[in-house]
C-alpha cells in the first residue's frame, strides 16, 4: 500500500456528531488527526452544517473545518437509504457530492477518512480519485465497504470474520480493540496506574457525550440508594448533555460526588476509580486502557456485541439496554461488587490485558507502510 512521502500530507476527515450519534465518532477521528499532525500531516474536517456548534472545538486542536450545507425542507425520502439514513439530512449521493465540491476546494489529499454509520461503499466509490487512498472506521459490519483500510476498534465474538464479502481482498482490515483510537493521556494515566485492590471506595458515572435518555441521573440515585459515604463519586456530563443542570442539582444532594462537566481530565478520573457506571462505545476501551471495572448498559443498538464480549471476558458485568436497567437493577449491581473485592480486581485485570493504549500509532503505522 503507498505510504506518506516526506512532504506535508493532507488528510481530509468525514464525520459528524450530534445528540443522536453522540460524540464518540468525532472524538475518536480527533484523536487520529492529532496522531497524524505529529508526524506532519494537515486535516481537514468535513462536518454537516448541523454540527457547527463544534466547529470551535475542532480548530481548537489544529485541524480545519468545512461545513456541508444541509438543504432547506429536510431529508428527502429515497428507496436506497441505509438503515442509519436518518443520520442525514440528505441522501448519501448528495453528501458524497458536497464532499467531492469541498475536496477540489481543498486540494489534493492522500487520505480520506470516513467514520459515518449512513455512508457506505457507495459513496466511497463516488468519492474516489487518483492517488487517493480510502480508510473507513466502522463498528457495525452490517455493509460493503470499498475502501484500502478498514478499521473496527471493537472486542466482539468472530472479531476476524465478520467483514467477510463486505471489503475487497486487497483492503487492509484493522480488527479489534488493540487499534482503538484512545488519547494521549490515556497512555500516560497508563503508566501512572497502580495495582488495585478491588476494594470500592471511588465510582465514576459517565455514559458519553450527550446520554439522551439520561442514565446519568439514574445511576446517581442508584448510588444514593445504597446510602454509603464513605464513596466517592466523580459524575462526568457530556458537553451536549441536554439534563446537565438537573444532574448538577441532583448531586447536591449526594454526600460526596462531584459533577465535571465537558470534562478534559476524563483518563484522570478513570484512573482514580474503581468502578465505572456507564455505556459502551469508545468508552469500554478507554476504561480496559486503565483498568478499570465498569457496569454496564448499552445505549445503541452498536454497543451491544462489545459489551456482550466484555462480559464473556469477565471486563465488564453488562445489564442490558441501558433505558429498560432500573434504579433498583443498578443498586444491587453496584451492592453485589462492593461485597466482592476479588471480583472487581480479576475484572479489571481482565479489561487492562486487552487494551495497551498504542492504536493511534498502530494505526498511523498501517497508513504510512
Amino acid at each position: 500500500m503507498v505510504g506518506f512521502t516526506n512532504s506535508m500530507q493532507r488528510v481530509v476527515f468525514r464525520v459528524d456528531a450530534s445528540v443522536q450519534m453522540g460524540m464518540g465518532h468525532l472524538t475518536r477521528c480527533l484523536t487520529l488527526a492529532n496522531a497524524l499532525a505529529e508526524r506532519g500531516a494537515k486535516s481537514c474536517f468535513l462536518l454537516r452544517s448541523h454540527a457547527a456548534g463544534l466547529r470551535a472545538f475542532v480548530e481548537g486542536c489544529g485541524h480545519d473545518v468545512r461545513l456541508l450545507s444541509d438543504p432547506p425542507g429536510g431529508r428527502p425520502e429515497t428507496d436506497d437509504a441505509g438503515p442509519y439514513a436518518d443520520w442525514l439530512p440528505t441522501t448519501w449521493r448528495q453528501d458524497a457530492e458536497q464532499t467531492s465540491q469541498a475536496m477540489d476546494r481543498i486540494g489534493a489529499a492522500d487520505w480520506l477518512i470516513v467514520d459515518h454509520y449512513a455512508l457506505d461503499f457507495r459513496w466511497e466509490s463516488a468519492c474516489r480519485r487518483d492517488a487517493l487512498r480510502i480508510l473507513a472506521i466502522d463498528d457495525l459490519a452490517n455493509r460493503q465497504h470499498d475502501c484500502d483500510v478498514l478499521l473496527d476498534q471493537n472486542l466482539v465474538r468472530e472479531m476476524h470474520t465478520r467483514y467477510k464479502d463486505r471489503v475487497a481482498e486487497t483492503c487492509t482490515q484493522l480488527l479489534g480493540p488493540r487499534y482503538a483510537l484512545l488519547r494521549p493521556d490515556f497512555t500516560q494515566q497508563r503508566r501512572l496506574l497502580t495495582a488495585r485492590s478491588g476494594q470500592i471506595g471511588r465510582i465514576l458515572v459517565c455514559y458519553g457525550g450527550s446520554d439522551p435518555t439520561n442514565e446519568t441521573a439514574k445511576a446517581v440515585r442508584a448510588i444514593a440508594s445504597l446510602a454509603t459515604p464513605s464513596v466517592k463519586v466523580d459524575v462526568v456530563v457530556g458537553p451536549t448533555n441536554p439534563h446537565a443542570h438537573a444532574i448538577v442539582q441532583l448531586c447536591s444532594g449526594l454526600s460526596g460526588a462531584r459533577v465535571y462537566r465537558g470534562a478534559d481530565n476524563i483518563a484522570e478520573l478513570m484512573r482514580r476509580a474503581d468502578l465505572s457506571i456507564g455505556a459502551g462505545g469508545g468508552m469500554s476501551w478507554e476504561r480496559c486502557c486503565l483498568g478499570l471495572p465498569a457496569v454496564a448498559g448499552d445505549i445503541a443498538e452498536n454497543q451491544v456485541g462489545a459489551l456482550t464480549a466484555l462480559a464473556d471476558v469477565g471486563a465488564a458485568l453488562y445489564l442490558g439496554s441501558a433505558p429498560a436497567v432500573t434504579i433498583e437493577m443498578l443498586a444491587e449491581s453496584l451492592l453485589s461488587l462492593l461485597d466482592d473485592a476479588l471480583r472487581v480486581r480479576a475484572m479489571g485485570e481482565a479489561a487492562l490485558a486487552l487494551v495497551d493504549g498504542e492504536g493511534r500509532n498502530q494505526v498511523v503505522a498501517h497508513m504510512r507502510n
